[in-house]
């Protein structure tokens, strides 16, 4: 019994670094993303002609201004207003979970990659995923602040860009990484393949309304990557 328990990992290291523990946390982010799509508005109310931007979840993190609520959800007369505004709240509240899932998803596969690689440094890069869920947090509750009322949403508004950025800032730098540690574990086409979600973030900043929804994409393959690697590495351990 002493030397089974000496030999136990940490509660922390198979939670969060072991493939299998990546593996979870990447189908969970994965079935829940799925079903969040059907939570979340799926129209914007009346957009811009020039915007290229189609998700309300999106435009609604970009916004800066009054009219741009307006563009999403309408106006008050709009009597799918109330409607896209309760959608919106549902899809945010169950985003909190979503925050758990992806953050242990970036923070599991930089632990397991450090352990693979002998190089536990790895497990800084994991805490991007932490990081970017936390400065989520902070962006849904003014997003939830916004539509509770709307009367004078100049604060949060004021606000929210700082954390919306930090967010994507925060996982395109962990998909550069991701990039760099696959090509430590010598898997050079999935480093490849964490290149948009690394370098997307530029032209997203640069011109939100017309590339910042590339950003979904770029970061979403990043993550199947990770999930797809851990199902490989968690097989190939148990095979």
């Amino acid at each position: 019994m002493g030397e089974r328990a000496a030999g136990a990992r940490p509660w922390h290291r198979r939670a969060w670094g072991s493939w299998p523990a990546a593996l979870t946390w990447g189908l969970a982010t994965l079935v829940l993303s799925l079903a969040m799509g059907r939570v979340f508005p799926q129209e914007l109310a009346s957009p811009p002609a020039q915007w290229a931007l189609a998700s309300p979840v999106l435009a609604f993190e970009f916004a800066t201004e009054p009219s741009h609520l307006v563009a999403i959800f309408g106006t008050v007369a709009d009597p799918l207003s109330s409607a896209r505004v309760a959608a919106m709240d549902a899809g945010n509240r169950l985003d909190y979970l979503f925050m758990l899932f992806y953050g242990s998803l970036i923070l599991a596969f930089f632990g397991a990659g450090g352990a693979t690689t002998g190089d536990r440094r790895w497990w800084l890069a994991g805490w991007l995923g932490p990081l970017a869920a936390a400065s989520d947090a902070v962006e849904n509750a003014l997003l939830l602040s916004i539509t509770a009322d709307m009367s004078d949403p100049s604060g949060e508004l004021a606000l929210l860009p700082v954390f919306v950025w930090t967010k994507f800032g925060l996982l395109a730098l962990s998909s550069g990484l991701a990039g760099w540690l696959f090509i430590r574990m010598r898997a050079w086409p999935l480093a490849l393949l964490c290149l948009p979600g690394a370098v997307l973030i530029v032209p997203a900043i640069l011109a939100r309304w017309t590339y910042g929804e590339l950003l979904v994409p770029g970061t979403a393959l990043t993550w199947l990557v990770m999930l797809l690697w851990a199902g490989w590495r968690t097989a190939r351990k148990t095979a």
